[in-house]
This record gives structure tokens, sequence and C-alpha cells, in this order.
């Protein structure tokens, strides 16, 4: 791990006339708009870094002596950030991967061996969002339940294992993918008590069982349960590394040592063996140090926040059932471009309006920001006085 600490990122910025300490791996923001530096954004799963920052970042980490290369995506940065991300997750052994999508396909494709089908969740990213790649690439065939929920139960499995069953030419299904949170649900998570019902019943069934864990420290984050908590019910996890650890590329992939013995293969046979990798190890691993509590006292921060914004009649609050960290704040005001401009102008980031309001994104740059200042921002915001 680098000696650079955080308190050299520590940002300071007014919000609602109140100074506001940033959380320990933030850096000073470059100024928004009104010339105000940003100091809470709701827009984004990790620090928003502008470019010129993570380079900045990357410089100090990379100091003399402080980082190994890589070659080919293997030793080195890479190498301590896969040992580093292996214990976080509770499994044997990592592998770095250029990308998500990459790491959850060939998680599957290793699990799922000569029996080809695969299930996963009608709204899952491995069903909607690879370009067909488990099919296209890997000869795999996906089984989507559940549509539009983020949890399937045994029952559910159970009838598409019957279904396969009853076949005229024998498929049988090899893996269950599971994403949580649920990326186009919003950061719904899949019900824990399904989630070990399926695990205990596939395992019973040598069934072997993948996790699309892209934001699993987030599920972490707002349910208490350790990562390893999750990690144990299944045989893979993928973890995005730019998603909440903002290191501008990267995955991990953690499993058993056997399987993943060769995976740095299928790397290189799909094209996913960058020549150097350790400039994203070595901003994920900065910032993966105490990023569980960070964002654990962010969270904190943003439920007392929401619960002042419930509290007033000109703010609607809306809650994803069985979510993280999103929330759909409508503010009673004609006007919402200039309300997010007048945010902006206090060092409050969100995203475009979607209908009559905003999706916000609870992230580690609540931490350590008055809940009170905040909703005072807000409601000051409605206005333009």
């Amino acid at each position: 791990m680098s000696e650079v600490t955080r308190r050299a990122f520590v940002g300071m910025a007014a919000v609602a006339g109140g100074a506001a300490a940033l959380g320990p791996s933030r850096p000073k923001k470059a100024p928004a708009g009104g010339g105000a530096a940003r100091a809470v954004d709701f827009t984004v799963d990790g620090v928003p870094f502008t470019t010129a920052e993570w380079a900045d970042l990357l410089a100090r980490l990379s100091a003399p002596g402080r980082i190994a290369g890589d070659e080919y995506s293997r030793g080195g940065a890479v190498e301590s950030l896969e040992v580093e991300f292996a214990q976080l997750l509770g499994k044997e052994a990592a592998v770095f991967m250029p990308s998500g999508t990459l790491a959850n396909q060939l998680a599957v494709r290793k699990l799922a061996g000569a029996r080809r089908r695969v299930i996963v969740q009608e709204s899952s990213h491995l069903y909607n969002d690879t370009g067909d790649c488990a099919d296209q690439l890997s000869q795999l065939t996906l089984l989507p339940l559940a549509p539009g929920k983020a949890t399937f139960s045994w029952e559910d499995v159970e009838r598409a294992l019957d279904r396969t069953a009853s076949g005229r030419v024998a498929a049988e299904v090899g893996v269950i993918s599971i994403e949580s949170p649920v990326r186009r649900l919003h950061g719904e998570t899949f019900d824990f008590g399904q989630m070990q019902r399926v695990s205990a019943e596939a395992r019973k069934r040598g069934i072997g069982l993948h996790l699309d864990g892209a934001r699993l420290f987030v599920a972490a984050a707002y349910s208490g349960r350790s990562p390893g908590e999750y990690c144990a019910l299944f045989d893979t996890v993928y973890v995005s590394l730019w998603k909440c650890f903002s290191s501008g590329g990267g995955a991990v992939l953690a499993g058993p040592k056997a399987l993943l013995a060769d995976m740095f293969q299928l790397r290189r046979m799909f094209g996913g063996a960058l020549w150097n990798a350790w400039p994203y190890a070595a901003v994920a691993s900065h910032q993966a140090e105490g990023y569980l509590e960070r964002l654990t006292a962010a969270v904190r921060v943003s439920e007392a926040l929401i619960a002042l914004l419930s509290a007033d009649a000109r703010f609607g609050v809306e809650r994803v059932p069985g979510g993280t960290s999103l929330f759909r704040l409508t503010p009673k005001t004609p006007d919402l471009a200039a309300f997010r401009q007048r945010l902006a102008a206090r060092g409050i980031a969100v995203g475009p309006a979607d209908g009559a309001g905003f999706w916000l994104k609870v992230n580690e740059t609540l931490q350590g920001a008055s809940a009170q200042a905040l909703a005072g921002a807000f409601r000051a915001c409605l206005s333009s006085v």
C-alpha cells in the first residue's frame, strides 16, 4: 500500500454557508458553477476526480520506489491489488480484468464447463448490456428469470431446471449468475434470504454460482453485512474498480485458486491483457483502504438528509424498495434546470432532471458533510433568492 495518506487529499467546501469537511480520499475539486468548490456530488458511485486530479493522485502514488510495474497485467501493483481484493472478498485468489463485462463472461464460461445454460435475472447487466457476449463469444445460453425484478426464488430456478430437463436434447444448467445491486433497477438488491436459499440448493446439485457484485461494497454499506458474507454464497464474484474505487478502469474477479489459476490465459485470448494496468491498480488500492467505513459514514449523513427533506412539503422523496444508494428527489419548483444550477453554485452536483425530479446517488463525498447544511442548501435553491 502506498505511503501517501488520504489527508493529502482532504478538501473543504462551503455548503449552505457552513464549511463541510469532505471525505478522507476527497481532493479539492475544480471550481463548479458559481466558482464554489464542489463539496458533494450526487452523480457517481465513487469520487468524481477530474482528469487532472486523477493524474495528480497517480503521480503522488507512483513516486519513485512506491509502485512496481506489471507486465501484461501480471505482477507488480496488479498482483498486490489481486491479493488485497481476494482478502477483502474472502476468496483464495483474484485476477485483474480490464472490464466487468469480461469478468462476468469469463466467470460463467469457466464455471459452466460442458453445461452451457446459465440462469440470470432478466434485468441483469449480463443479459442486457453486453452485446450477447455469452452467446456470441462463449456459446452459452442465458435463461432470464423474474422480469423487472431484482430477485428470483428457488422455485423460479426449479421451474427452469425442470423445463431444461424435459427437452428432447440434453442441455444442462451449469451456472446461476446473480447481480446485486441491480443497476437497471436503481440499485435494488437481490433478497439476501433468497440468495442464501438459491446458493444452498444450487450447491446440492453441483451448479456453479457467480455474483455480479459490481457495486457489492455499496450493498454492504447499506445492509451491514461484510462483502465476504455475500461472497461466501458464490464460487466467483466480480467487483468493479472504477465505480466505487475511482480507478479509471478495471475490475477484479475473485474465487478459488484452482479455478482462476489459468484465467490470465483466457483474459489474453479475449484481448484483455493490458500491457500496463498498474495505474488502475494503484488508484483502486489507494481508494479501497477504508472505503467501506467512509461510505458507511456517508450513508448516515444521507439518511439524515433524506429525513429532513421528507419532512418538508416542498420536496418529494422516493426510496427504492430493497434499494441502496439511489433515491429520487422531486422539488416543487417550476424550473428544474435553474434549481440544479443553483445547487451547483453552492457546491452540490446533481445529474440532469429525469421527469419531474432527480435521481441522487449517495457516495463517499457526503462523508463529513452536515445533513442540516445540505438540507438548508436544497431549500434555499427552490428560489433564486
